[in-house]
């Protein structure tokens, strides 16, 4: 990834709002709101506190997030990562250390499996009722 594409929130940074964005956004400042890029990156650096509900494509946590996490593709939670918050991701990867509390929904074939899942059950509780 060049520099180019990566916007940073310093140390000495702290913003409250929404953020949208489209490639990668590193936080390792402080931010509160809501951030949503349907095809970026979020990345919480070791120093950042993010209270905050995401909505990214891929998201990768070193810091602190306290809010919900909806990625459409992979979460990576790093060591010492500490995550307040519920996530739904495609693909989840935690190292030893993580601080998670939350509820988690990892469905590597997406929602379209559960849907179909609850369809087959729907029709399997159908035809030991006959």
């Amino acid at each position: 990834m060049s520099e180019n594409s990566v916007t940073n929130l310093t140390t000495d940074v702290e913003i409250k709002g929404t953020i949208k964005f489209e490639k990668v956004m590193n936080i390792d400042g402080k931010f509160e709101g809501e951030l949503i890029a349907n095809q970026g990156e979020l990345i919480v650096g070791k120093t950042g506190a993010v209270k905050a509900n995401v909505k990214v494509k891929n998201a990768t946590i070193e810091g602190r997030l306290d809010g919900n996490i909806e990625a459409a593709e992979k979460v990576e939670l790093k060591q010492n990562a500490q995550l307040i918050g519920d996530l739904q991701a495609k693909t989840l990867v935690i190292e030893e250390g993580v601080v998670f509390v939350g509820q988690c929904n990892v469905n590597p074939d997406g929602t379209k499996l559960e849907k179909q899942n609850t369809e087959r059950q729907n029709i399997k509780v159908i035809k030991n009722i006959q």
